[in-house]
């Protein structure tokens, strides 16, 4: 159903040229096959869509990406002093005190975790991060959002790649009763839409080239990994296993407007695009909201 401000728009004889288009470049394309998909889809498409309606501007819009796409040369890195054990203690206690009526469950069908994003305590610890990660990655972070994730005896976490929201992760443990490991592919390029649309789990986990390794967390330690700019999955935990993460998302500073694809047109001065970014708002709208 149309909005009435879209309708509105449809009006002009312009836009309604360019919704046309971009309807025709979405309407082949199916919804991202993997968890946190949205961006790596959006943005491939886009880039077919302006190909239409503004081939001109295309190699502007996919270098001006540039600040988002992992270095090659990223390795992922232990960071076994993220916390103070006093720091540690107290998140514990931070932890215990959520009361159940906090916790988001809609991730317990898919992962078997019970989940809390940007809880004031935890959204100051990730401020206190920003500086030290910086250094570590080699440019300056600002921070994207951060959750607690309170894997059950059903976690699990399947393969995917990251929105760039969340381009670069410290995952914290917090507290656990198993071993869980977690597995990496060296950097990629982000897939483009051919790619996509015939992805699946399997092509990617047999693919020597990925080079997945594996990382063992324990409570106190942390991993500082590229979600966008990697693989990653988890095996089910364990029978009777529990794990308590803490995972703090960050991004370059001044990338914003890059990470969220509603800002597109204005950052690139393609307001043909404006159709296209409607339409995506319109069929993903939790997609189209800003954190």
């Amino acid at each position: 159903m149309l909005s009435p401000q879209l309708r509105d728009r449809l009006t002009d004889p312009g836009y309604r040229d360019m919704h046309l288009k971009a309807v025709g470049v979405l309407r082949g394309i199916s919804g991202p096959r993997w968890y946190d998909g949205h961006f790596h889809m959006v943005f491939e498409a886009a880039k077919r869509f302006i190909t239409i309606a503004r081939p001109g501007r295309l190699e502007a819009f996919d270098r001006g990406f540039d600040i988002l796409r992992t270095p090659k040369d990223f390795a992922v890195r232990e960071v076994d002093d993220a916390f103070s054990p006093e720091t540690h203690a107290e998140i514990q206690r931070v932890v215990a005190s959520i009361v159940r009526d906090q916790l988001e469950s809609h991730e317990i069908a898919d992962f078997g975790r019970q989940v809390v994003h940007n809880f004031p305590y935890f959204t100051k610890l990730q401020k206190s991060l920003t500086s030290r990660l910086s250094e570590l990655v080699g440019c300056h972070l600002e921070p994207g959002y951060n959750f607690l994730s309170l894997y059950g005896s059903s976690g699990r976490c399947a393969l995917h790649m990251d929105h760039p929201l969340a381009m670069y992760t410290l995952d914290y443990c917090i507290d656990q009763n198993v071993e869980w490991p977690i597995n990496f592919s060296s950097v990629v390029n982000w897939p483009d839409l051919d790619m996509i649309e015939g992805w699946s789990p399997e092509k990617t986990l047999t693919d020597h080239t990925m080079n997945f390794r594996n990382y063992t967390l324990e409570p106190g330690s942390a991993i500082l990994f590229s979600g966008s700019g990697q693989w990653h999955y988890r095996d089910p935990i364990p029978t009777g296993g529990y794990c308590n993460l803490l995972f703090f998302h960050f991004f370059p500073k001044g990338a914003e407007d890059l990470v969220y694809f509603a800002d597109w047109p204005s950052r690139f001065d393609i307001p043909e695009l404006e159709a296209f970014c409607d339409i995506y708002a319109a069929s993903y709208p939790r997609v189209a909201r800003k954190t």
